[in-house]
């Protein structure tokens, strides 16, 4: 048996359907991206308040979330053929 190959305007009929999917994928990664920022940033402002390393625990905090967080939205993005 062979197998029969989708026509073109099946495979745009089904991107169309997919399409919302992938904004809302895409969303997500940014919320996730933000949510790192956050995290690490609000990590690095209490050390700077409980160890006096203004500003410098806030800037590693945030530099420390913002490579995690870009990894982490290059890598799933990649994965899911939205970038």
């Amino acid at each position: 048996m062979t197998k029969r190959r989708p026509d073109s305007q099946d495979d745009e009929q089904g991107e169309k359907e997919r399409l919302p999917l992938n904004w809302v994928r895409m969303y997500a990664l940014v919320l996730e991206f933000l949510a790192y920022l956050a995290i690490f940033g609000y990590a690095g402002w209490r050390l700077d308040e409980r160890r006096g390393w203004q500003p410098w625990g806030l800037l590693s905090g945030l530099i420390v979330g913002m490579t995690i967080g870009l990894y982490r939205l290059i890598r799933e993005g990649q994965r899911l053929r939205l970038l």
